[in-house]
């Protein structure tokens, strides 16, 4: 007896694919899921890290400027117009260093003269500071002298009369400029001004820099606190601020001390 062979061809019924694109679409539409949720963290981790690098840059030029402020001429002050600002005046430590002044002069009591001769060297050129005793005083420019000449350790201010002595017998050089740090509506700008002598007050603020954007206040605190210093510790600037971003914020806190000895 002979059998025949019959080829059969088996297939997907119409349900069958109904039932696979179904499932197809679901592991699809969860692997998107997980896939979109993972390029938003990416993303979101990518903006934070931009702001963070900002802010970070923006924290550490101010920190290194604060701390060598000239002590005693430092200023906070906010207002409705402007913003928080923090403005100072600083010691040009390069030219102290270039020198090699001891930053302390010989004379007890140099009230009246026209010069003050340091311990160790002169200053070649440039301003000095002598007992600046606040930043009004600074701002005049009262205790600011411009040096003249010199003669070994000897710096002559003619014709300018130093006004008082200091305690400590301590100058400082200073830098031609001042600087502000000022959030202006959500920009965190560094500016300078001349810094003038004999009773010269400070001109505006100019020349502006832009060292942080989306800048905001974080809840309950100032973007600039000033605590004055003591016989027994320095003086503290606080810096506080957050960069907002995409619906990211980071925020920054930093402690800045100043020499407190005029």
């Amino acid at each position: 007896m002979k059998t025949k062979a019959i080829n059969q061809q088996q297939g997907f019924t119409l349900i069958e694919l109904i039932i696979v694109v179904v499932l197809l679409g679901i592991v699809g539409a969860m692997g998107a899921g997980f896939i979109s949720e993972a390029f938003k963290g990416f993303f979101a981790a990518d903006i934070r890290m931009e702001m963070y690098e900002e802010g970070k840059s923006a924290l550490v030029r101010m920190e290194r400027e604060i701390h060598i402020a000239l002590p005693n001429a430092v200023d906070v002050s906010t207002t409705t117009l402007s913003g928080d600002t923090i403005s100072f005046g600083i010691i040009d430590e390069t030219a102290m260093a270039k020198s090699g002044v001891f930053g302390q002069y010989e004379e007890e009591h140099p009230t009246g003269g026209t010069f003050i001769t340091d311990r160790s060297a002169a200053l070649e050129t440039g301003l000095v500071s002598i007992y600046n005793t606040g930043w009004d005083v600074f701002v005049d420019g009262s205790r600011i002298y411009n040096i003249s000449s010199t003669n070994g350790k000897k710096m002559d201010f003619a014709p300018e009369i130093i006004g008082s002595a200091t305690p400590y017998g301590r100058y400082y050089a200073i830098h031609p400029e001042a600087v502000r740090f000022i959030v202006e509506n959500g920009v965190l700008n560094r500016k300078t001004t001349a810094v003038s002598t004999g009773g010269i007050t400070l001109a505006n603020f100019n020349n502006p820099q832009n060292m942080a954007r989306n800048v905001t206040q974080i809840t309950g605190l100032d973007f600039f606190t000033y605590t004055p210093g003591t016989s027994t510790r320095n003086s503290v600037v606080t810096i506080n601020f957050a960069i907002s971003r995409n619906g990211e914020t980071v925020t920054f806190h930093k402690e800045v001390q100043i020499r407190n000895v005029p």
